[in-house]
C-alpha cells in the first residue's frame, strides 16, 4: 500500500481509514449511517456503554427529593431552637425587719442578698420584635448589702453645734461647745433606739443624730457600758426609720464577705468591703476597765469615724459593730479592724434597757496560757474569797470549757467571764493531774482592778 501524497489513490475518509482504491473503498466500508462518538476508551479495556438517559432524569428527581425533604426538617427544627428561653426565676429579698439573736440562738439564715435582672432587646432589636432577650447579670453583692443596710446606720455627732436658720443673728448667739467627736450608730429599733460606742458619746448626755436621707435630729443618751463599749441612744422623730437585722456570732466564718458601714472622718454612709479574717479574737480596747471582748476581725477597711457603724454580711444581716483598728502608729487602717459581735453588743443592749446591771463577770484568779499540753487557761493563782476559791479551783488547774464552750487561752476565759451578768451560775470543766473534772461557780462583779488581767 502507497502512502505517497502524489498517488492519486491515497486518501483518508473522516474516519481515518487508508483506502488503497475505489473497488476496496466499496468494498470493505459498512453501510453508510450516522456515528456519534460517545467516548474514547484505551486499547484492550472494553468501551463504557452511554448511560440511559431516564435512568439520569430518576437518579436526578431522588436527590432533589431528599435535599428538599433536609431543608423541610431544618426549617421545622429552628422554630424549635430558636424560641426565646423561659426567663431565669429570681429571688426578691425584702428590706430589713426588726430581727435580734440571743447568744444561744441563731436566726434562720435567708438567701443571699440579690437585685432582679433586667432584662432588655439585643443591640439593634426593636421594641416588640422576636429578638432574643438576654437577661443582664445579677448586682455586686457589696451593692445589695449596701442598698440594705446603708438605711440602717446613722452619723452621730458629739457636743455639735445648733444650726442656724437665720444667719443675720449668728452674731447675737452664743458660741457653743464645737464638735468634739463623730462616730457612726446602727437603728436598734423602730422607736429610736440607736446602738453605738461607748467611747463615741463619752460624757455627753445629749448628741446630734443624721439620718441617711440628711434628716437630723437631737439624741439622748440613755445608757452606756464603757468596759464593753457599748452605748445606747434615743432619738424622738416623726421618720419612719428602718432598723437592722441582726445576727449571731454563730453563724459568722472566717473568710465570708463582710461589708462595712459608717462615717470614717465625717463621710456619711462610706461603704467598704473585705472579709471575715478571724472570729473570736479576745481584744482589748485600752487598759484599766476596759474588758477582753472575743472580736471579729476584718480587712475591710475602718478608720476613725466608723466607730459605732455597722460590719454586715451577705445576707444584709449586721454580724458586728465597728469598734477599733490596729495600727503601725499612724492613723489610718492597715487591714486590721475589730468589730464587736451583735450578741454580745444587744446583750449589753437589753441590760441596758431592763435596768439590769452592765458591771463586768469576775472569777478570781490570774493564769497564763500553758507552754505546752493541751489548749486551755492555766491558773496561776487563785484569790480568797472570790468565786473561783468558792469554786474549788485551785493553782495548775487547766480550764478546758466554760458552759460547753472551748476555751484556748487564758485572755479568751477572760472574755467569757467578763460578758457574763455576775449572779450567773457557770460549769468549768478542767484538767487537774490528766483528770477532768466539772466544778461548777457563780461570776462575781468584777472590782475595778489597774492593769489586770484578771479572768
Amino acid at each position: 500500500m502507497s502512502n505517497e501524497p502524489d498517488d492519486p489513490r491515497s486518501e483518508l475518509d473522516p474516519l481515518g481509514w487508508e483506502l488503497e482504491s475505489p473497488d476496496e473503498q466499496s468494498s470493505n466500508l459498512p453501510m453508510r449511517r450516522a456515528v456519534e462518538v460517545v467516548a474514547w476508551a484505551s486499547n484492550g479495556n472494553p468501551s463504557h456503554q452511554p448511560r440511559n438517559p431516564a435512568t439520569s432524569m430518576l437518579v436526578a428527581s431522588v436527590l432533589l427529593a431528599v435535599l428538599g425533604l433536609v431543608g423541610i426538617g431544618i426549617g421545622v427544627g429552628s422554630i424549635f431552637f430558636n424560641q426565646d428561653p423561659p426567663p431565669p426565676e429570681v429571688v426578691v429579698v425584702s428590706g430589713p425587719q426588726v430581727v435580734s439573736a440571743a447568744p444561744s440562738q441563731s436566726p434562720l439564715v435567708p438567701a443571699p442578698l440579690a437585685a432582679a435582672p433586667s432584662q432588655r432587646p439585643l443591640s439593634g432589636g426593636a421594641a416588640g420584635s422576636n429578638q432574643p432577650v438576654v437577661p443582664q447579670e445579677f448586682d455586686d453583692p457589696v451593692v445589695a448589702v449596701a442598698r440594705a443596710v446603708i438605711p440602717s446606720v446613722v452619723l452621730i455627732e458629739v457636743g455639735a453645734r445648733p444650726e442656724l436658720d437665720i444667719p443675720e443673728l449668728a452674731p447675737e448667739i452664743p458660741e457653743q461647745e464645737p464638735i468634739r467627736g463623730q462616730g457612726s450608730g446602727i437603728i436598734y429599733d423602730a422607736s429610736g433606739l440607736i446602738l453605738t460606742n461607748a467611747h463615741v458619746l463619752g460624757e455627753s448626755e445629749t448628741v446630734r443624730v443624721q439620718f441617711a436621707d440628711g434628716t437630723r435630729a437631737e439624741g439622748v443618751v440613755i445608757g452606756t457600758s464603757p468596759a464593753i463599749d457599748v452605748g445606747l441612744v434615743r432619738v424622738d422623730t416623726h421618720l419612719t426609720l428602718t432598723p437592722a437585722v441582726f445576727a449571731d456570732r454563730s453563724t459568722v466564718e472566717v473568710g465570708q464577705l463582710a461589708v462595712a458601714v459608717g462615717s470614717p472622718f465625717g463621710l456619711q454612709q462610706s461603704v467598704t468591703s473585705g472579709i471575715v479574717s478571724a472570729v473570736g479574737r479576745a481584744i482589748r480596747e485600752r487598759a484599766g476597765d476596759s474588758a477582753f471582748v472575743e472580736m471579729i476581725q476584718t480587712d475591710a477597711p475602718i478608720n476613725p469615724g466608723n466607730s459605732g457603724g455597722a460590719l454586715a454580711n451577705r445576707f444584709g444581716q449586721v454580724i458586728g459593730m465597728n469598734t477599733l483598728i490596729q495600727t503601725d502608729g499612724s492613723s489610718g487602717n492597715i487591714g486590721l479592724g475589730f468589730a464587736i459581735p451583735s450578741d454580745i453588743a444587744l446583750n449589753i443592749v437589753r441590760r441596758i434597757l431592763s435596768g439590769e446591771s452592765t458591771d463586768l463577770g469576775y472569777l478570781g484568779v490570774f493564769g497564763t496560757d500553758p507552754e505546752i499540753g493541751h489548749p486551755g487557761a492555766l491558773v496561776v493563782e487563785v484569790e480568797p474569797d472570790t468565786p473561783a476559791e468558792r469554786a474549788g479551783l485551785a493553782a495548775g488547774d487547766l480550764i478546758v470549757v466554760i458552759d460547753n464552750e472551748a476555751v484556748s487561752t487564758f485572755t479568751e476565759l477572760a472574755a467569757k467571764v467578763q460578758f457574763r451578768v455576775p449572779g450567773t451560775e457557770v460549769e468549768l470543766e478542767i484538767v487537774r493531774d490528766d483528770e477532768h473534772i466539772t466544778l461548777t461557780a457563780v461570776i462575781g462583779a468584777r472590782p475595778f482592778v489597774e492593769e489586770s488581767e484578771d479572768g
